[in-house]
């Protein structure tokens, strides 16, 4: 009989994290875990997947693409206020590369390619 183990779970998740996840330096010095899609929590990812629309949607006004790229990095954080101040502070074309190298860093196969 196979043997499922919930420790052996938790480890799978941190592998994945640490293989898929995309660490942020901010600029407050805290280091930024941003988990890809499918490590997120249930709240986290509706979030995501309710803004990829408006990511993928290259007649959509770009402040409203940039904004919705700026949520779901935020969504995906577990540091959200330091990310949110770092990317406050951060000119759009900046910002759209953080979001890219997120996407690249385990998320393509999640959501499609999505990006900027």
């Amino acid at each position: 009989m196979a043997v499922l183990k919930y420790e052996d779970l938790v480890e799978d998740v941190k592998r994945e994290l640490a293989a898929k996840g995309l660490e942020f330096h901010a600029k407050d010095g805290e280091t930024v875990t941003l988990r890809p899609v499918l490590l997120l929590g249930k709240e986290e990812l509706k979030v995501v997947t309710t803004l990829l629309n408006v990511v993928s949607d290259e007649g959509a006004d770009t402040f409203a693409r940039i904004e919705a790229m700026d949520a779901m990095l935020i969504a995906s954080a577990d540091k959200k206020k330091s990310l949110k101040n770092s990317l406050d502070d951060l000119p759009p074309q900046i910002r759209t590369r953080v979001f890219d190298a997120w996407m690249k860093a385990g998320n393509g196969d999640a959501l499609g390619e999505a990006s900027a």
